[in-house]
């Protein structure tokens, strides 16, 4: 096993088909790790060995997903108007500057002999205060837009979504932020590898995926991956890997096994999942149905709250919630203990296992 770095960035070798195993790599993982399927290998030539990887199908309906996304477009087109306007009333102002400083008399020039000094001060505080706001535009405020229609590194939702378009069914790819970076060896036992856990475990979450669409999941510590989700969505409508194979799904780097795959009862794939995922789709059909479909995303942001809070989210609590729910459903004429009946029950209830 080679010696472990201190460097930040960890750069981690990726098996080819036609690698043979060396005498290091012969053994399997530790659990909950497990070697990456071979049909994965055409998809993982597109992943960057220096990041974690979650995927995942997204199957709200495409209408919805279309709604979802001219927000995002509407704002950065907002953007690059004020920005162009910015840009035209602005350009003068520096372009007077520009000719001062070359010696060319203008109204920008300050004849700093027969100007009061305070006036001077205030002048240059003035243009200093324009310089900055600018520079802030320019720094902060510019690279939305950029990045949002022509980001090259990872690709950019509006090339994702001109190649790929909106359907039912589609491929998503989160890649870790730069959390990832000094989390250590990931299959290695300690503080490192419980973290992971712990980011992997919220990003999974059936309650919190359910009341998302993929575009949605960008947050501090997952990053979209426009250019896997293109490729992955290619690799599926080719026939080489099938949509199943992107159901949800950790792909984890590491130095001595290449990509591995976590898959456990809390962090993704796993039976338990799937009937979660049936149930909450169960849950909010029936409410949808009973054109109360605003219920379901309340029940989901109360969940999420009260699973949040300190102490954890033991029975005691998921009873404390499951009485404040009650509450909220029968506000809205809702009979809460019917209505759980009418679909099954709670057993299966993703966040509601210990009741």
């Amino acid at each position: 096993m080679p010696p472990k770095g201190k460097a930040k960035a960890r750069v981690f070798n990726t098996p080819t088909p036609n690698s043979k195993p060396s005498s290091t790599t012969s053994h399997e993982p530790p659990a909950p790790f497990k070697r990456t399927p071979e049909s994965l290998t055409p998809f993982l030539s597109n992943l960057d060995p220096k990041h974690i990887y979650i995927t995942h199908l997204d199957l709200k309906p495409a209408d919805f997903k279309r709604k979802i996304f001219l927000v995002p477009v509407l704002m950065n087109l907002t953007i690059i108007g004020l920005i162009v306007w910015r840009m035209q009333s602005i350009w003068p102002f520096y372009l007077n500057i520009i000719f001062t400083m070359v010696g060319r008399r203008n109204e920008m020039t300050i004849d700093t002999e027969n100007t009061p000094f305070n006036e001077v001060v205030r002048e240059i505080i003035r243009r200093a205060v324009v310089f900055m706001f600018d520079l802030f535009l320019y720094v902060f405020i510019w690279p939305w837009p950029r990045d949002f229609f022509a980001g090259r590194k990872i690709g950019n939702p509006v090339t994702w979504r001109f190649i790929v378009g909106f359907s039912d069914k589609e491929i998503i790819v989160r890649r870790s932020r730069r959390w990832d970076e000094a989390i250590g060896n990931p299959v290695e036992e300690g503080s490192g590898q419980d973290e992971i856990m712990s980011i992997i475990k919220k990003a999974v979450d059936p309650v919190w995926m359910s009341g998302k669409t993929g575009y949605l999941m960008l947050n501090k510590e997952w990053d979209l991956d426009w250019k896997a989700m293109v490729a992955a969505t290619k690799l599926a409508d080719k026939g080489t890997l099938s949509f199943e194979d992107f159901k949800t799904t950790i792909l984890v780097p590491t130095e001595e096994f290449g990509w591995v795959v976590l898959e456990t009862v809390s962090a993704g794939g796993s039976v338990k999942e799937e009937e979660g995922r049936k149930k909450i789709v169960a849950f909010k059909d029936e409410l949808t149905a009973m054109g109360k479909e605003n219920l379901f995303f309340r029940w989901i942001e109360l969940v999420q709250f009260e699973s949040s809070q300190p102490g954890g989210f033991g029975p005691e609590q998921q009873k404390k919630t499951m009485a404040k729910a009650k509450e909220l459903f029968e506000s809205q004429g809702v009979d809460f203990d019917k209505f759980w009946a009418k679909i099954g029950g709670m057993e299966g209830m993703p966040g509601m296992d210990q009741m």
